[in-house]
């Protein structure tokens, strides 16, 4: 019920209630990118029957156990199979759709000699995801219990998901103790710059330390508090 109420929250844009600004080796990495189902039986609806749900973008910061190097490197992430687990619950103009098990995966690729990521339009196309995969996958995971709290009157939403590490060429950096349990989220918005056929922009964050104490904040203040 907790983490029900605080992905609506998000979802509304409301101050949030969390716990201090929490320690920076508890966030694990910041994203930032656009989403787009595929497939979409349905364009005029999200979150359908046998549609698919995709995110892709940019990782611009990255914390230990992760190593980086962003002044040499690009990093992007892709995550994809999660697809409806059944009918969504309708709560007024919100839809809350609970999706199967899926992926993310991060990857890092040279600025020199790599290939800039590039959007595109109308994905999946010859650039996207294409150009957001082919670097070497640095990190790998699964995303259970994902939630997406929809306000169809905004078009705009949250989610949030449990994130385990499963593989990537830093596996080995992660002790066996912090491969489970990880929180992964983000919100979504209708931002002036959605490359067409893109749903929405995303922005969140993934973090080991559930918050506790409360004190109010906003999300760009929690955000901020990580940078």
């Amino acid at each position: 019920m907790r983490r029900f109420l605080t992905t609506i929250l998000l979802a509304l844009g409301c101050v949030l209630a969390v716990a201090p600004a929490a320690h920076a080796q508890s966030l694990l990495f910041d994203y930032v990118g656009f989403d787009y189902e595929s497939p979409n039986p349905d364009p005029l609806q999200f979150g359908e029957a046998g549609s698919g749900y995709v995110g892709l973008g940019t990782v611009p910061f990255l914390f230990a156990p992760l190593t980086s190097n962003t002044t040499t490197n690009e990093y992007t992430y892709v995550m994809n199979g999660l697809t409806p687990s059944g009918p969504p619950q309708v709560f007024g103009q919100f839809r809350i759709i609970s999706y199967s098990t899926g992926t993310i995966t991060l990857y890092e690729d040279a600025l020199l000699g790599g290939t800039t990521a590039d959007f595109g339009t109308n994905p999946p196309s010859p650039l996207a995801p294409a150009t957001f995969t082919d670097g070497t996958p640095i990190l790998v995971g699964t995303l259970t219990n994902f939630q997406f709290v929809y306000d169809t009157s905004a078009g705009s939403g949250s989610f949030e998901a449990v994130f385990n590490v499963t593989g990537g060429t830093q596996l080995v950096n992660f002790p066996l103790n912090q491969r489970k349990g990880w929180t992964f989220s983000g919100a979504t918005n209708n931002a002036l710059n959605i490359p067409a056929g893109y749903a929405h922009q995303i922005d969140g964050q993934t973090f080991l330390d559930a918050p506790s104490a409360a004190r109010r904040t906003s999300w760009g203040q929690l955000k901020a508090g990580y940078r």
